[in-house]
């Protein structure tokens, strides 16, 4: 009897595994059973965590990136449409209306006064400058638009951006209904264009029910992916394998973002999370324990 039955468990559970996950009636649950404690991103010890409610923030709170050159945080809401320069403890510094567009949905910086600014509607990525005077933005004079139609489904569009600055190379999240990761290069430099899936990504992914935001590490050569169904952070590696994962809803503090959105880090290796309709959580190291 027992042989019966482990024999039944080795050929059925990869089984039931595959098609939990591939028909994503429930990615959390498939974490839950398989997830160990090596697979943690981080040691909750060793950090440090905070949410806030950041009142100037009506409603839709959608992405963040951090500017290295302000040592700032800039946030984007996708309705109404507007970026709200934030410090590293979510206080807001200034807005800023954006005109024009149609469902910003993310926002990356490039480099001195240079973001990129996703829109889901439009499936564009809007290139714009915002410094110290910036009070609107409007879509008509981005410095350059790119133009990319990922969407299959109503809703189920572009809902991350991140930029790599030493390859020239955006890299950018459709939701779900595909799930997919997409590199394109050349936009900034006005070379050719080179759009590539990254398939290699996408199919290593276990736990992620949807994508919902990307961040480019450069430094470490990481990619983070969130996800907002899951409530999951997880982290590729060079080896392009999902190592690591951060469970949102496992800590009290952080499991109070019920619609993770948007993701970042600073120089520092502090982790920026935002979320509808308006919460911002930072994840920061313990200075006292490095």
């Amino acid at each position: 009897m027992y042989k019966k039955f482990l024999l039944f468990f080795i050929i059925f559970c990869p089984f039931l595994f595959s098609i939990i996950h591939y028909t994503d009636i429930d990615d959390k649950l498939v974490f839950r059973i398989f997830h160990t404690q090596k697979d943690n991103l981080i040691n909750d010890i060793e950090f440090n965590y905070k949410v806030k409610v950041i009142e100037e923030i009506p409603n839709n709170l959608s992405g963040i990136t951090f500017n290295e050159n302000t040592n700032t945080l800039f946030v984007i809401t996708n309705s109404p449409r507007d970026i709200y320069e934030l410090d590293k403890n979510g206080e807001v510094l200034k807005k800023i209306d954006l005109k024009g567009f149609r469902d910003t949905e993310d926002i990356t910086y490039i480099k001195e006064n240079i973001f990129a600014i996703l829109d889901e509607e439009l499936s564009s990525i809007f290139i714009v400058e915002i410094d110290n005077d910036t009070k609107v933005v409007h879509r008509e004079n981005s410095l350059k638009e790119f133009n990319l139609d990922y969407r299959y489904f109503e809703n189920f569009g572009l809902e991350g951006i991140s930029y790599d600055k030493v390859e020239d190379e955006f890299y950018i999240v459709n939701e779900r209904t595909p799930k997919k990761i997409i590199s394109i290069k050349g936009i900034m430099t006005d070379s050719n264009i080179k759009i590539k899936d990254k398939e290699e990504l996408e199919f290593n992914n276990v736990y992620l029910s949807d994508f919902s935001a990307i961040h480019y590490d450069e430094v470490m050569r990481r990619f983070y992916i969130l996800s907002d169904e899951s409530k999951i952070l997880g982290r590729v590696d060079e080896q392009i394998d999902f190592s690591k994962y951060l469970d949102l809803s496992n800590n009290k503090i952080s499991s109070q973002m019920t619609n993770p959105e948007g993701i970042t880090k600073d120089k520092e290796g502090n982790i920026y999370i935002v979320g509808e309709p308006n919460l911002f959580l930072s994840i920061k190291r313990d200075k006292v324990l490095n």
